[in-house]
């Protein structure tokens, strides 16, 4: 008997962490559309803020569309809710997750110019690989307190050092400042913080859809607030909008980000925040390699340092899935309560 539960717990962990490194490849394609469309319409924020737009109707159509994703949303109001003798099952700011993505996305439009897509890339993965381990620590994640192994904080060290050499030989240095180096980073341990409490979300109304719906809800509000400011700071005219007919590619990003953020919330349960991080960097990259192999660009040709870069980025996720899972009981990781 315990022999077949531990096969079947070993099946879910594979296939969480083959989904999560899927799914997150997906997003190479998604950060294509969205520049393109940014580059098209003259505003990044306004390209994200468009995505996020459609990702929200989408899963705004499947949640309200089920019974049973809209019976998720009234067990997560129950949970949300302050009972007497009982309190709170999960507090209001979980809810909160969206703005992590929000926050990445001003980020990546506003500080890449400043630092350049390496300096960029490097300073998110690392924060966001430092402030895994702190998440999982603390228990934010619905897998409860994780502890920080040696092991563990090696396979992240390896995986930002696996990212740096890949993307050292791409985009050059921008007019460095140090508020864009501090944005980059703050965005980073922010999407650590969006991945715990997605799950949080999922694991308690049952529904990683309802999850989504309300990352979406956040996100498109913060961004909302982005673009209406963006304007004001800096006015400026806006570009055509790309014709549907012929170019409708470039409206799938908003779907690729709610199957990203549902397979997200779906599997850091089973494979907590750290791991799912670095399965995610992996993901991407892994993504970014094969999309540069098939659409050949000559601006961006593959190189040896990307490959190794891939290559060392897996030895990381191979040695943190590796680790022995290392957690308090359920009743010691409820500081939500």
């Amino acid at each position: 008997m315990d022999s077949e539960h531990h096969r079947r717990s070993q099946a879910t962990r594979v296939t969480a962490m083959v989904a999560a490194v899927g799914v997150s490849a997906l997003t190479v394609v998604q950060s294509r559309i969205n520049g393109q469309l940014g580059k098209d319409l003259n505003d990044g924020f306004l390209a994200a803020w468009i995505s996020f737009g459609l990702g929200l109707i989408v899963i705004t159509v499947i949640v309200l569309s089920s019974s049973k994703h809209r019976a998720a949303i009234g067990i997560l109001r129950e949970a949300t809710a302050d009972k007497p003798g009982r309190g709170r099952l999960i507090q209001p700011w979980v809810l909160l997750g969206g703005i992590g993505g929000a926050t990445f996305v001003a980020a990546q439009s506003t500080t890449v110019q400043y630092l350049g897509v390496a300096v960029f890339t490097v300073s998110v993965v690392a924060a966001q690989n430092a402030n895994s381990l702190v998440v999982d620590r603390l228990g934010l994640g619905p897998a409860g307190v994780q502890a920080i192994t040696s092991r563990r904080v090696i396979a992240a060290i390896i995986a930002t050092f696996g990212v740096a050499l890949a993307v050292s030989s791409r985009s050059g240095t921008g007019n460095f400042t140090f508020w864009a180096l501090a944005f980059a980073l703050f965005a980073g341990l922010l999407i650590a913080v969006q991945q715990a409490l997605n799950g949080q979300v999922s694991a308690t109304s049952g529904s990683p859809f309802v999850a989504a719906l309300g990352n979406f809800i956040v996100g498109f509000a913060g961004l909302t607030i982005a673009v209406l400011a963006y304007q004001l700071l800096s006015p400026h005219e806006y570009g055509t909008l790309p014709s549907l007919l012929n170019e409708p590619w470039l409206y799938f990003g908003g779907l690729i980000g709610v199957l990203f953020i549902v397979v997200a919330a779906s599997v850091v349960h089973t494979l907590g925040v750290l791991l799912f991080a670095l399965l995610s960097v992996a993901g991407q990259m892994g993504g970014a390699l094969l999309l540069d192999i098939v659409v050949h660009d000559p601006a961006q040709p593959v190189t040896w340092l990307l490959v190794v870069g891939v290559a060392i980025t897996g030895a990381a996720v191979a040695l943190a899935a590796t680790a022995k899972k290392s957690a308090l009981p359920k009743t010691a990781t409820t500081p939500r309560r």
